[in-house]
């Protein structure tokens, strides 16, 4: 999907910068950086959900993934 953007130009430099950089393009960079932080915000709310302890608790950890992608493709049909 095309959009729009508005950016400061400086914004805009730093962009196409890191864009060569990574060996991509600026629409690319911009993509790489909004799912990095959708993964940010998703461990974020995770953690406050279940206590930032559960960062150390592998075993936590693997549980959880387990329900989640169990409740995720639940009505999947293998």
């Amino acid at each position: 999907m095309k959009i729009g953007v508005s950016l400061a130009e400086d914004l805009v430099a730093f962009a196409d910068a890191e864009a060569e950089r990574r060996g991509t393009t600026r629409s690319g960079l911009l993509a790489e950086l909004l799912d990095e932080a959708r993964v940010r915000a998703q461990t974020k709310a995770y953690l406050d959900r279940h206590g930032w302890d559960v960062a150390e608790d592998a075993a936590a950890w693997r549980t959880y993934q387990r329900e989640r992608m169990a409740q995720e493709y639940a009505e999947d049909d293998w």
